[in-house]
């Protein structure tokens, strides 16, 4: 009995460790919002998963981490454990970090959330992929520089990691947003090959 117990212990580690390999979807409203996106998996620091996501404004490229300083989860910036913007005191005991619970230290505004990212071995930010105008009012215009003949299905996802609107579009075809509450969503566009792709999108 204790030798079946020991297996199954292992075995529920075993899978806790693979799923917490997935990418994860942050969401961060007002302030660091530009902190919003898909956070690989990178290792482990202080014996808990590491995450990163890297974001490039006006021309300044920054690295941002979300992982576990020792005592608590911290989103921070550049690999400086103490320079952070949102901490979370809870410690779950699995790999993952909490999902809610954040509270702002640099971002003073603002909220932030994690969940699972909405697709996991396929998801990827792709620099072929590119999303004008944006900031948009009216429509959007998805490109793909190597391929803009193929259909594509899309989800356009709120600040909550709630999807509020799906679609087919083809590429290089206008998207009508006009209805669309203003704020800040992501676009998550699923092309013919089943790559999946995430992009920021501002509806003002």
């Amino acid at each position: 009995m204790k030798k079946i117990l020991l297996i199954l212990f292992f075995g529920f580690i075993s899978q806790n460790f693979v799923n917490a390999q997935e990418p994860l979807n942050v969401v961060v409203t007002e302030d660091c919002i530009d902190a919003s996106g898909i956070y690989e998996f990178n290792g482990l620091v202080n014996g808990k998963n590491n995450y990163v996501y890297t974001v490039t404004i006006e021309n300044i490229t920054t690295v941002i981490g979300l992982g576990f300083d020792g005592t608590k989860w911290v989103l921070y910036a550049d690999g400086n454990l103490t320079d952070t913007g949102f901490e979370n005191i809870a410690v779950p005991v699995g790999m993952l970090p909490p999902f809610i619970g954040w509270y702002g230290t640099g971002c003073s505004n603002g909220t932030m959330t994690i969940s699972q990212s909405l697709s996991t071995n396929n998801t990827k930010i792709e620099t072929n992929i590119s999303v004008y105008p944006n900031p948009s009012t009216n429509f959007i215009v998805v490109e793909n520089s190597k391929n803009n003949n193929n259909q594509f299905d899309y989800n356009i996802i709120d600040i909550t990691a709630r999807i509020v609107f799906s679609g087919k579009a083809k590429f290089n075809e206008k998207i009508n947003i006009e209805n669309f509450t203003r704020g800040n969503y992501i676009l998550e566009i699923k092309d013919a090959s089943g790559q999946v792709f995430k992009k920021k999108l501002i509806i003002n």
